[in-house]
Formats: structure tokens, sequence, C-alpha cells
């Protein structure tokens, strides 16, 4: 009741009047009674706005996730006809160039429909970019289902959140959101796409909490997972779709005396994750040098990646695509450390020539893939010189799915949960968690940054089209700003700080207003600084 008498008796009429004086000129108040409404709004708007959201993206990546898979199967099939065959080459090598021309003019005139997905998305919450939702959303789907399904080392998951988001910036078009509430949905279409592609609902929330949208916000959490799970119901009880990399249960631990070889392994996990790290956000030089050689427009660099792919399908077929088939066969391979090393090679290389193309396609899973192989290597090794045992191998699969992923992406929660989600048993949560955090610490010690926070920069402009739409945003008081006076935030002179939320009670906001860590802020903001005030707010 006093958030609400807040919000409209006092809130609405003075962030009227705070943006008319920041912004010097009479636009429609619509918008922000919208935004101040929203605010005030109960947690069961939030799930069913959530639920709706999760309908809708968990359909789209759905279908998504099903055309790769049949289109796949296509391409698996035509490879082994083609040892027996050549005439089979010719037919695969034409259909190659045919998506290479197909997919190209999409990316040609849509290039945020191509690569990952997830750095737009960020882009988008933070007001960055306003993203064409229908154009990119029909432009991403064909592009993806073409590009993921024709054996290139490239992922669902990326494209999924970002097909997840746009669908549900679609749905807040439709409702006639107010800007903070599409920001809301968006993070919850992220939710969910990632949700429906993995079948990991926790999974897909703690991403978007804590590598997209960088806030625990109420305003998000609630209908971000409302989202995930009705996506997840939807995959798995309306398309009875399986969890794509469900493991065995029963791993074996080690012994307490054996806990430095977690150890070892997140140190080895996050050098590994700096090196892929380094490598994949500098790719882009590789084809800019065989551009030199053979002349091709950037939007045609798939060409490339095709020729260079064909090989690999001849000879190792089994090692195509994303690589959650062959995550799967990993517990019946015995191979030496050589094969692996040979096989871990392959997979870096050639999942990086394929990102670089520019082809719409992401790296989440082709990074499970490559941590999971890396961590067999370092099981073969301890088991070769008796550390461990044969059946304590299978939990290295596991160990390195989660440390990779945690140093490359720098978000150690959402790796720990995803692969606890996928593996079904809690028993095994402490020593994920563990390598986890060491890989983490090592990525930060060697200054690696989050990959998608990285890609972001190098798709921005060096200067950003300014908005003068204002939006209010709700930003959590971290420990960097505890105790912190309001008179000593140095911020934009377009923003003002509406009010503080201190243990559910709304206050007025003052020069001597003091934060305290948990506190929310309200603020008023023009949406091309969502991104600076919130850096200023989190004490970065």
């Amino acid at each position: 009741m006093g958030v609400r008498f807040f919000t409209k008796y006092l809130l609405l009429p003075f962030f009227g009047r705070v943006y008319y004086r920041n912004i010097g000129k009479k636009i429609p108040m619509e918008n922000h009674r919208k935004e101040v409404s929203f605010i005030s709004q109960s947690i069961l708007y939030s799930v069913l706005r959530g639920s709706i959201v999760g309908i809708a993206a968990g359909l789209v990546v759905v279908v998504f996730r099903l055309a790769i898979e049949k289109l796949f199967g296509v391409f698996s099939h035509l490879y082994p006809l083609a040892t027996d065959n050549p005439i089979y080459l010719l037919l695969i090598g034409g259909l190659y160039l045919v998506i290479a021309l197909l997919v190209g003019r999409l990316i040609k005139y849509e290039p945020n429909a191509k690569g990952s997905g997830i750095p737009q998305v960020e882009a988008e919450l933070k007001g960055l970019m306003d993203l064409s939702w229908w154009s990119i959303l029909w432009k991403k789907f064909i592009g993806g289902v073409l590009s993921i399904a024709s054996g290139l080392m490239l992922g669902r998951e990326g494209p999924s959140i970002q097909l997840g988001a746009l669908t549900a910036k679609g749905v807040s078009v439709l409702l006639k959101s107010s800007e903070m509430e599409r920001r809301s949905l968006i993070a919850s279409g992220a939710a969910a796409g990632l949700a429906a592609a993995f079948n990991a609902p926790i999974a897909g929330l703690l991403f978007v909490v804590e590598e997209v949208y960088h806030q625990f916000s109420r305003l998000v959490w609630v209908s971000a997972l409302a989202a995930s799970i009705t996506a997840n119901f939807i995959s798995l009880h309306v398309f009875g779709l399986t969890p794509v990399l469900h493991m065995p249960e029963d791993l074996q631990l080690l012994s307490l005396d054996q806990y430095w070889i977690y150890i070892l392994l997140g140190i080895f996990l996050g050098f590994a994750g700096y090196v892929y790290e380094v490598v994949i956000l500098n790719i882009q030089v590789f084809y800019t040098m065989l551009a030199k050689i053979i002349p091709l427009p950037a939007p045609y660099y798939s060409v490339f990646a095709f020729l260079f792919i064909m090989p690999i399908g001849y000879y190792f077929p089994n090692l195509l695509g994303g690589g959650h088939h062959l995550i799967l066969e990993l517990p019946h391979l015995d191979q030496g450390l050589l094969t692996l090393a040979i096989l871990i090679l392959i997979r870096f290389v050639w999942s990086m020539i394929s990102y670089g193309s520019g082809l719409p396609g992401g790296i989440f899973l082709p990074i499970l893939t490559l941590g999971s192989l890396l961590g067999l290597f370092v099981a073969r090794f301890f088991l070769d010189i008796g550390f461990i045992s044969q059946d304590q191998m299978l939990l290295f699969i596991v160990l390195g799915m989660a440390g990779f992923f945690s140093a490359i992406s720098k978000a150690p929660l959402t790796a720990i949960i995803l692969v606890t989600e996928m593996v079904g048993s809690l028993n095994q949560l402490m020593v994920i968690g563990l390598v986890a955090l060491s890989s983490y610490v090592i990525m930060d010690i060697l200054g690696g940054a989050p990959v998608y926070e990285a890609m972001l920069e190098k798709i921005l402009p060096e200067e950003v089209e300014q908005q003068e739409h204002m939006t209010l945003i709700e930003v959590v008081v971290n420990e960097t700003l505890d105790q912190t006076f309001v008179s000593e935030l140095r911020l934009p002179d377009s923003c003002l700080i509406t009010s503080q939320i201190h243990h559910g009670k709304s206050r007025i906001v003052k020069g001597n207003s003091q934060l305290f860590m948990g506190d929310s802020l309200l603020v008023a903001v023009p949406i091309s600084q969502i991104h600076t005030v919130r850096k200023i707010l989190e004490g970065a």
C-alpha cells in the first residue's frame, strides 16, 4: 500500500517535472505513467507477463531447435554417403554455396542477425541499441537454422536467447508496454530462450540476471523465472523434447585428500578459457587476411568456413555441429592423451573458424563441448599416473563444462546451476562450485573480461546515437556504494534518483540521503545513458 501510494501521488507528478526540466521539451507523459504503474504492480502480474512471454518465446525456440535437428540429420546422412560416392561431396558443396549466399544476403541487410545475438540483447537492455524485432527475428531464425544445421561448429543457444528476447519485444509492442516493462519482458524472453534450448529453467534465469541484465531486480527475476518455467514446460511436455545434455547421476566423487585435483583442474580451465577468449575476440583478423587472398565481401565469409568444414565432415563426421552429440559420446570414449589432444585442437580451431565467419550461431554449446574434452583430458592424465580410477573419469567431463564456461563467461553461478540441472543431482554441487570458482578466479587474475561484454564492445559504434526519451530504471545498491550519501554520486545532469526503497518502504531522495546495500533505487534516465548510470551506481 505504501509503495502504491508513493508512486501514484508522489512519484508520478515528481517524475513528470523532472522529465520536463532535464529535457526541456514537452513530451507526452503516457510512457512514464505506465512505468510508474508497472513498478507498483503485484507479483502475480509479473508472473502472468512472464508466462505469456514464456509461451511465445518457448514456441519460437522449440520450433527453431526442431528445425535444426531435422536439417542437421540430412547433412549427417550425406557425409557417410560421400565416403562411398564422391558425387555426394559435390552435392554438399552445392548446398553449402546456396546457404552461404542466402544467409550472407540476410546478414548483409540485417547485421544484427549475425553471430550469437547475446551481445545485441545486452545492448538493448543497456539502452545502447534499439533493434527491429521482426526484421531480426525472421532473418535470425532462417539464417540460424541453415547455418547451425549445416554442421559448422556453432551453438544454437545464443541465437535461442536472442530469438526469445526478440519475441518478447514483439509481445511488448502488442501490449503497448512502457520502456521499463519492455526491458523486463526482453530479459524474460532471453531466459525463456535458454530454458527452451537446454531444458534448464533455473540456469536460464541466472544467466539473464548474471550475464545479460546484471541486476537482481524483482521487476525482472520474477517474470524471468515464470518465463523460463513456462518455456521449459512447453519444450518437455508439449513437444516431448528431452534435456540436451542429460548426464548420468552416478558420478563418482574424489576422496577428500584428492580435492587438490579439483583446484588444479579449475586453474587449468581458467588458463584455457583465457586463451579461448583472446582468440575468439580476434578471429576476424584471420578472415581479413583470407579476404586479401580471395576477395569476398564480409557477409559472405562463410564460404571459407564451409570449405574448411568439409574435410572434417568427411573424415570425422561425429565432430560436426555444436557438440552435444559428442558430449554424450564421451562417457563411452576410451582414448589416450594424444587422441584427446587432437580432438581438442580440432574443436578449438574449427569452432573459431565457424564463429568468425559471422553466420548466425553462437559459442555457448561449443564452449561446453570444448570444456568437456579438456576435463576428460585432465582425467585421462591423472588416470594414467594412477591418481584416480576409471569410474571417476566421467565426473571430469561435467566439471570441465562448468569450469570452462565459468571462466569464459565469468558467470560462475550460471555454470554451476546449468551443469547441476543437466546432471539431475545435487551430490556434485560442491565440487562443481569449487572448479567453477577456481577457473573464475584465474580468469580474473589474467584480466579476462566476460566474453559477451567484450563482444558487445566490438560491435558498438564509436558514438552511440543519443536517445532523448526518458525512462525509469531500477538499480540495486551493492557493497561498493553501501553507506554512501546521494550527494557523493556523480550522475549525469539529465538523470535523477526519484526514490529509494529501503526494507520495502519508499523514501524521497535528498542530497543527505544515505544508501545501504540491498536498497533499490529508481532513477529517471535518458535511454542512451542507462549503461553509464548503471556503471556509476554499481561502483564500477
